[in-house]
């Protein structure tokens, strides 16, 4: 899907303090402009650490119009509107489908003890990445 930011907006994943992004061709990160720092380090350590897995997003991404969308959530309140279900456990971040995209929410800002976890997450969800490719059929993944 491409999803735009009207749609993401009328969607159960948008909240309305997220008045900054980061975009970098398949990922974006939104935030609230005060967390602006760690989106700043989230956005390096995927540089950084997930080179590959980000060519590969790039990929996917250019043929089929799907994101991988971060989302920093202002609070653990704002996140469990967003991730029904997640307020039986205390995992600093969820991971849900949606469409053809990839949505990772934190639970409010994580710690940089949680990053790692977090840049770890985004790489697994790349690799096992497989959107619909009834419009792509040439595009292959690894298995």
């Amino acid at each position: 899907m491409k999803s735009s930011y009207s749609t993401l907006m009328q969607s159960k994943f948008f909240n309305p303090a997220f008045n900054s992004a980061i975009f970098d061709g398949p990922i974006r990160i939104y935030f609230a402009q005060f967390h602006e720092s760690l989106a700043l380090k989230i956005y390096f350590m995927i540089q950084q650490k997930l080179s590959e897995q980000v060519t590969r997003a790039k990929d996917i991404s250019k043929a089929t119009g799907a994101n991988i969308l971060v989302m920093v959530y202002p609070s653990e309140e704002s996140f469990l509107m967003s991730f029904e279900g997640q307020n039986q456990t205390s995992h600093p971040l969820a991971l849900e489908k949606w469409n053809e995209d990839v949505v990772v929410g934190l639970r409010g800002p994580i710690d940089d003890q949680h990053l790692d976890l977090l840049v770890e997450t985004i790489g697994l969800a790349i690799q096992n990445w497989k959107p619909s490719l009834k419009a792509v059929p040439e595009l292959q993944f690894e298995a």
